[in-house]
């Protein structure tokens, strides 16, 4: 049973009785041409939100990479300075050694070396001299010239070892130590200001790291609020459409149409009946008496009208509320029957009709009983008339299983006793 959920005018009717319907196919729908054009209007809203989520999405990707590759270069250069400051810092050990060195003067090792060498440079000149005095005593020319220069350039290793010696003699200059002192000086420098470029470089990546932790979080908030508050508007306007609409949720046939173009109906009001004739059940409104005694899952037996000698078997599939499953307190129709299923084997059967349900409840073997018409009740006693030897009396009975044919009697008559009916 179909209806709409909504209360309004009919505006379009697309099948009629005995149709054949798919599942999802369009019955009718009312005049709701305000809510589609609502729904096409949050549609719109909903893809630019997206569009906007997906633009800054994007975005925010590009500058993630970009955060990540920055990082990496500001971690390269710190990594460069470290390695600068490790130079430096081998600069100014060597540069404190040689102002130590300086200040403390020629050691004794070096002094003595610079006295050999001037002897060496001494005896280079004598032996240049007697070499020259030799060549030039016997003639004037080019060997002489020669040996001229030689002289001279003796001469000339002997005044700078000399010097050499005198500097070393006198120590250090006060202009050497200024000078070893502004180098150690420079140096030092160097390393401090080396050591500060590595501080501010490192608070950069920390700064940049936060940037990038930034950046991942996602974008802003308030665009993925948005996306999601027109998806909320779309699913409103969506179930109000479709409840101004009537679908069919199986395939089948459309056995019963009440709506027609024009005609105004109640929300929930039957219009439509979709059969699925493949899947035959039997439905049944028991008496309260019944339903009490019944539960779901009980086997029962069937007696078609059609086929009065054939017994097909069924069983109890649903049960109404309270007694069973069918629904709660707010219970559409179907749900007040009791659902009956059952193989209809070769059998042609048509939707409608006509069965007996039979539903055994207990059994026994061997039993004593009567039908329901021998039992008699007055004043809470129940009793049979027996006929002996043309006579009749009353015997009091208890009675055991009891259904609409027979009755078990379990005390106070035998097998073969004439009971006279009511």
């Amino acid at each position: 049973e179909l209806y709409f959920r909504e209360a309004g005018r009919v505006k379009k009717v697309y099948v009629e009785r005995d149709d054949m319907v798919k599942e999802g196919d369009l019955l009718a729908e009312l005049e709701n041409d305000d809510l589609v054009r609502q729904l096409n209007q949050a549609e719109i809203e909903l893809e630019t939100a997206r569009l906007k989520l997906q633009e800054a999405e994007e975005q925010q990707q590009r500058q993630i990479d970009k955060a990540k590759i920055d990082l990496e270069i500001k971690e390269l250069d710190l990594a460069n300075m470290k390695e600068d400051l490790d130079s430096l810092a081998l600069d100014v050990k060597l540069a404190k050694i040689d102002l130590k060195d300086t200040k403390a003067g020629p050691s004794p090792e070096e002094i003595a070396i610079a006295r050999h060498n001037l002897e060496k440079a001494k005896n280079s000149l004598w032996s240049s001299q007697v070499h020259r005095d030799s060549t030039c005593g016997q003639t004037r020319g080019a060997a002489c010239d020669s040996a001229e220069a030689s002289v001279n350039r003796a001469e000339e290793d002997v005044r700078i070892a000399e010097i050499h010696l005198q500097e070393l003699l006198k120590g250090p200059s006060e202009d050497d130590i200024a000078v070893a002192e502004a180098k150690y000086e420079k140096t030092l420098q160097r390393k401090r200001q080396k050591e500060r470029d590595i501080e501010i470089q490192e608070r950069r990546i920390a700064l940049a790291r936060m940037d990038l932790e930034t950046l991942e979080k996602g974008v802003d908030p308030n665009l993925t609020k948005a996306v999601e508050r027109n998806e909320l508007a779309v699913e409103r306007l969506e179930a109000k459409v479709a409840d101004t609409r009537v679908e069919s949720p199986i395939d089948g046939k459309v056995t019963s149409v009440s709506a027609y173009e024009g005609r105004t109906l109640n929300a929930y009001q039957t219009v439509f009946i979709v059969a699925d004739e493949a899947e035959l059940e039997i439905t049944a409104e028991p008496m309260s008496s019944q339903l009490q005694r019944l539960s779901e899952g009980l086997s029962a037996a069937i007696i078609l009208s059609d086929y009065p000698g054939k017994e097909l078997p069924a069983e109890i599939v649903q049960l109404p509320y309270p007694y069973g499953r069918g629904g709660g307190a707010e219970i559409e129709e179907a749900d007040k029957l009791t659902h009956i299923s059952f193989d209809p084997q070769d059998l042609a059967i048509e939707p409608g009709d006509l069965v007996k349900v039979i539903v055994t409840l207990e059994e026994k073997e061997d039993a004593l009983w009567l039908p329901p018409a021998a039992i008699r009740t007055f004043a809470g006693r129940k009793f049979v008339v027996v006929e002996e030897e043309g006579r009749q009396r009353r015997v009091d009975v208890t009675l055991g299983i009891e259904s609409s044919e027979r009755v078990e009697i379990t005390e106070g008559l035998e097998e073969g006793q004439v009971v006279l009916g009511q």
